[in-house]
């Protein structure tokens, strides 16, 4: 019999972009993510179609320097700052995709972090990412993209 593989990958990119102007003066690319614990017993609950099940709801933004790592439950550092899905959908074969838009006029933060949670709690991280630490302005906005990715092999 023929042995498969599935795997489950995070990525993601986010984007300092002028409120004015729209154009985008950061980015940090795709960065894999770290996928925790809790994240993935989320997605199996939810593959399973258990009773109470969770999706991801919102991102967070934090300073966070320090590597995530899978049993982390939250994001750590100052200012942290949560903004709900605008977009949720697929794209692609096997990838789902979440997108959200930080406003630099609810304050300024220098962004070192990002993650994916179901709520606005500090012990629902989902999945995480450390990246060189940028400053978002007041007049900037923060847009964010997350991906799952589900493939075999």
């Amino acid at each position: 019999m023929k042995k498969e593989t599935a795997r489950i990958r995070g990525f993601l990119r986010g984007q300092i972009v002028d409120s004015d102007t729209k154009k985008v003066v950061g980015d940090s690319g795709w960065v894999e993510n770290t996928v925790t614990n809790y994240g993935l017993t989320a997605l199996a609950a939810f593959a399973a179609g258990v009773a109470g099940s969770v999706v991801p709801t919102r991102a967070c933004l934090a300073t966070q320097t320090a590597a995530m790592n899978v049993t982390q439950a939250a994001l750590v550092g100052s200012g942290n700052s949560y903004a709900t899905f605008g977009t949720k959908g697929t794209s692609g074969t096997g990838a789902a995709s979440f997108t959200c838009s930080f406003a630099g006029a609810d304050g300024s933060l220098n962004v070192g972090a990002a993650g994916l949670y179901t709520s606005n709690s500090a012990t629902a991280l989902w999945a995480g990412q450390t990246f060189a630490t940028s400053a978002m302005a007041t007049n900037q906005n923060f847009n964010l993209t997350y991906q799952f990715q589900f493939a075999t092999a």
